[in-house]
């Protein structure tokens, strides 16, 4: 069987070395058991989590020692198949956990909802088991995975290497995750340009440079730094079997679904997270202006009202949430009987899905300074948090383009096509 070469590139540069100091510093030291209840688990998780999260957003701290506990749990395996060494969950657990994970640390519940839908992707080229070798290694090391992966460069092009396999010179932004990751998967147009290849290789590879200008308002610790590649060795067996028909002409199967899922639960959670913190703050203290009579703001009828607004706006989030995964689960079992019109379908909901996620979280977390008062404002009580990691998050993708698409389809019927992205030659 091969095996990815992990080990430091001889005589590194001081940059490379801090980095892989970092990255050995997120590798286990111990392999607990995988539990019987993931998602309490993940709570249990997110609890060792709060301590310290308000620090780590002031300073712009990774997330290394959440990350080792994440692998230490075996959470990073959850979503792989038993039969592979996985922990067998569903998608239901997957993303419940990156929720609750979510309440108290945006960062590193964005990380852990990147790697799972990333991790997935020998699954997601392959439904015929010619990629199992990759999901072993990674449970059996419990790997993090990084996602270089973007559609939108068309200058990212690969090359023939005389002993087989490929090189790759070029640049690639916002590669969550892959700073912090052993592992990383590649997405680079093939040298004759009429299709991609999917590859997974170390990041530790030698020609790879991290440039670390992560420097966002939210998600501090959510590395997405740009990655330089210069010619970068893909090795024959680094690169992802595809079963989908001859050629990855366009957007990998269900990918895109998988990524709105994990990244409505980051927003749900930081909403839920949200309010659990100001609850707490307004049972705790009186702000100024409190109706009169009340002892601590949350007896004030008018905050009572706004709060529970918010509440249930939360709940619908969350049933919505629910809902949904129960759909793409349910298709995910019969994935490879799926139609075009089927995946078009699910991308359309989890679209739906990602779109309320994202405008219920961004009309909530600003607005719980209006229940917490002056004080709330505090740089030490952090309440802005919520708000700009939601706010980072969602800009990723703009809002009113999935509003667009979802508006075609409620009034037209249109359906969600994904089209080839390689033109036929004439």
């Amino acid at each position: 069987m091969n095996t990815f070469n992990i080990q430091s590139p001889a005589s590194p540069s001081s940059e490379t070395a801090a980095r892989n100091a970092r990255i050995a510093a997120t590798r286990p030291v111990t392999a607990e058991a995988y539990p019987k209840d993931w998602v309490v688990r993940a709570r249990d998780l997110a609890g060792e989590f709060r301590k310290g999260a308000v620090e780590r957003d002031h300073e712009r701290t990774s997330p290394v020692d959440q990350i080792r506990r994440l692998r230490e749990s075996g959470i990073v395996s959850l979503l792989y198949p038993a039969e592979l060494g996985g922990g067998g969950g569903t998608l239901r657990e997957a993303a419940s956990s990156v929720l609750e994970i979510a309440k108290v640390d945006g960062s590193t519940a964005a990380l852990l909802g990147f790697h799972f839908y990333n991790s997935l992707v020998p699954l997601l080229t392959d439904y015929t088991g010619q990629n199992a070798s990759f999901v072993r290694r990674s449970t059996q090391a419990r790997w993090l995975w990084g996602n270089v992966t973007q559609y939108v460069n068309k200058e990212f092009v690969a090359e023939h290497h005389p002993d087989g396999g490929f090189t790759i010179s070029g640049t690639k932004k916002w590669n969550t995750g892959a700073p912090l990751a052993e592992i990383t998967t590649v997405l680079a147009i093939h040298p004759d340009r009429d299709r991609y290849i999917y590859a997974a290789i170390p990041t530790n590879r030698e020609g790879l440079t991290f440039h670390e200008d992560w420097d966002p308002i939210g998600l501090r610790g959510a590395d997405s730094s740009t990655i330089e590649f210069e010619n970068v060795r893909i090795l024959p067996q680094d690169v992802l079997h595809w079963s989908h028909g001859p050629k990855q002409t366009g957007p990998l199967p269900l990918w895109a679904s998988f990524g709105a899922i994990f990244y409505s639960a980051v927003f749900i959670g930081r909403t839920l997270g949200a309010l659990e913190r100001i609850r707490d703050y307004t049972l705790e203290s009186r702000r100024q202006g409190t109706f009169g009579g009340a002892s601590v703001s949350a007896d004030d009828p008018f905050i009572q009202a706004e709060f529970g607004q918010y509440w249930v706006q939360a709940q619908a989030a969350q049933a919505y949430f629910e809902r949904v995964i129960e759909s793409v689960q349910a298709a995910w079992r019969r994935r490879a009987e799926l139609t075009d019109e089927e995946r078009g379908n699910i991308a359309l909901e989890t679209l739906s899905l990602r779109t309320f996620a994202s405008r219920t979280a961004l009309e909530i977390t600003p607005r719980i300074f209006e229940l917490a008062g002056g004080r709330g404002t505090l740089w030490s009580a952090d309440f802005d948090q919520y708000w700009r990691d939601v706010r980072t998050l969602s800009s990723h993708d703009p809002e009113v383009l999935a509003r667009r698409v979802i508006g075609q389809h409620a009034l037209h019927g249109t359906p969600l096509i994904f089209p080839t992205h390689f033109k036929a030659s004439v």
